[in-house]
């Protein structure tokens, strides 16, 4: 073999030592970097000619090793909006290509992260802190299931528009030792198309052994007087409720300024403990009193639970649940491309990502109130340093001793 074939051999352990070293660099100056996955290098010998007799060395090749698919330590935080995902799988995310206000344009790429620190933007969008914006599943409101496309997470209403009360739950075990006459009224807080409360009062008064009746009253009817309906309520020999007449138990109102309404009062099961019933005693032991409906509210805050379900959170008492959070996974995480801010992109080698909720299809489950830290071991690392160093050390002496062979035979022609 020629010199020019030692120094070439040298020269390509110089260098892929060096991009060994930029490896290791890039690794500590990220391990503390959120959802970071760390970069190996793979080192393949190359050879001119080899045989029985013969061996010339070609040198060496590096590539890095992507250990996309190795966790990191999953750390608490105590933000409701950061998650970790324990197992398999990948954020689905957006990138945006301009931000004018509250007007943000997205590019078409789809971008893979295991950054998981997500908070509210000023847009109500939920972002990583580095700039990639999550994606989910819209959630059906009807049915609470996320069937819908994916989607930008985003708190598109910053204020919850009121919904008029419909349905007045009742449970109560009225008194059967109790005189014949009234009770102390219960009155119940219904809402109206425009989110205002009004009271809603109800008067039991006992006719007879295991008979009531039942009168409900909106005194802030529009008209001025007292919109009420009156019901007959009997019980059986065990104190369970034997029939209402009329049925069912409503009462129409219209307040003012909303749109007409009608409230029905839900008394439970004809015939089961589970509706209202009559025992022992003088006095209406109330257990339950409860409308739906609800005012306006204002955004609070967004969470996230262990599903991936996104619930916008305001200050009225109500949440909506818009969101299931988007995971995908790959054949071959390995080969993602890596792109700036800890993200990944899909490629050919890596296979087609397979986009589904957490738990299903091989994917993860999610930790609330966390994030993943970078995979780096700082240990491992310096440990690498100190090895490659040597070896870079090494390669640069084979230089120096070809170099000093060579002058060697330079100086035979003297």
């Amino acid at each position: 073999m020629s010199f020019v074939g030692y120094f070439s051999t040298a020269l390509s352990g110089l260098n892929a030592q060096s991009q060994a070293l930029g490896a290791i660099s890039n690794n500590i100056a990220n391990s503390t970097t959120t959802g970071y996955r760390k970069v190996e290098t793979n080192f393949e010998a190359l050879v001119t000619e080899a045989n029985q007799h013969t061996y010339q060395s070609g040198g060496v090749s590096a590539s890095p090793m992507y250990r996309n698919t190795v966790a990191g330590t999953t750390e608490s935080t105590g933000i409701t909006t950061n998650m970790a995902i324990s197992g398999n799988g990948f954020f689905v995310t957006s990138r945006p290509t301009d931000v004018s206000g509250s007007d943000v344009t997205f590019s078409g790429d789809t971008y893979y992260t295991r950054a998981g620190d997500f908070e509210v933007d000023e847009n109500g969008y939920l972002v990583n802190g580095a700039g990639y914006y999550a994606q989910g599943f819209t959630v059906d409101p009807t049915t609470g299931l996320a069937t819908g496309t994916l989607d930008e997470i985003r708190v598109a209403d910053q204020t919850l528009a009121p919904k008029a009360s419909t349905t007045v739950t009742y449970r109560a075990d009225m008194p059967a030792d109790a005189a014949v006459g009234a009770q102390p009224v219960n009155s119940v807080d219904v809402f109206d198309s425009l989110g205002a409360s009004h009271a809603l009062d109800l008067t039991w008064t006992k006719t007879g052994d295991n008979t009531w009746t039942l009168d409900i009253s909106a005194p802030d009817d529009t008209d001025g007087t007292t919109t009420s309906a009156t019901y007959d309520v009997t019980f059986d020999g065990d104190g369970l409720l034997a029939s209402v007449s009329p049925s069912p138990v409503t009462i129409d109102v219209t307040f003012p300024g909303a749109t007409a309404q009608t409230i029905a009062i839900d008394l439970g099961t004809v015939g089961s403990t589970a509706g209202i019933t009559q025992y022992a005693g003088t006095s209406i032991d109330l257990g339950n009193l409860t409308p739906d409906g609800y005012g306006v509210g204002g955004f609070r805050s967004l969470t996230i639970d262990d599903q991936g379900y996104v619930s916008f959170n305001y200050d009225n008492g109500e949440s909506v649940v818009a969101y299931q959070l988007a995971l995908a996974r790959f054949n071959a995480a390995q080969n993602l491309q890596s792109v700036d801010g800890q993200a990944f992109m899909e490629t050919q080698s890596s296979g087609a990502a397979l986009v589904g909720k957490a738990g299903e299809f091989g994917l993860g489950t999610l930790i609330g109130s966390s994030v993943e830290s970078s995979n780096v071991d700082i240990g491992e690392e310096f440990t690498s340093l100190i090895t490659t160093q040597r070896a870079y050390s090494a390669n640069a002496k084979v230089l120096t001793t070809v170099d000093e062979m060579l002058q060697e035979i330079l100086n035979v022609k003297r």
